[in-house]
């Protein structure tokens, strides 16, 4: 073979071979979301908080917001918010989690990337967001689409130690 040819035709193989991965790494997901049972948050009886956050990607927000990141805005009781981030471009979640990614952290961040951990047992996330963004040392967060809004069903006046705190649906009046 000619060395045209044979770069040609190792052209014509790697394309052939990525997109036929692609095909077999298709997402489920109809639509970009918060995924219920993998987002919650804990607060133990030591004073550590867990926050656990799950996102589901569709094929065309992966190939889209291939460049951003995908940011939770955490939103507490007392008004004050909080963010954590799921440490991929959304590009390479669906490359590398099959369009499901899930996290956990001790502590959130604010918008300055600082950790931070607001939870308290009289002050706890009453709503979580998921946006598409960027985040970098300076400025921080800065989300630019949201994708999804979940939130905390009942609201006591203060929440158990122990006993994870799931999300579901907002009320209209609550996004």
């Amino acid at each position: 073979m000619r060395p045209f040819t044979r770069s040609a035709a190792f052209l014509i193989l790697l394309i052939n071979s990525s997109g036929f991965s692609q095909l077999r790494n298709n997402s489920e997901y109809l639509q970009d979301s918060i995924n219920t049972d993998k987002t919650y948050f804990v607060l133990h009886d030591t004073g550590v908080a867990e926050f656990w956050w799950a996102s589901e990607w569709t094929n065309a927000s992966v190939d889209l917001y291939s460049d951003k990141s995908a940011i939770f805005l955490w939103h507490f009781k007392d008004g004050s918010k909080s963010y954590s981030l799921q440490e991929q471009e959304i590009g390479e979640i669906g490359k590398n989690s099959g369009f499901l990614l899930e996290r956990k952290s001790s502590n959130l961040e604010d918008i300055h990337r600082k950790s931070i951990q607001p939870l308290t047992r009289n002050n706890y996330p009453v709503k979580v967001e998921l946006w598409i963004g960027k985040v970098g040392e300076s400025p921080g967060f800065s989300p630019e689409i949201m994708g999804a809004a979940l939130c905390l069903a009942a609201q006591p006046q203060s929440i158990e130690y122990n006993h994870p705190y799931h999300f579901s649906s907002c009320e209209p009046g609550d996004k």
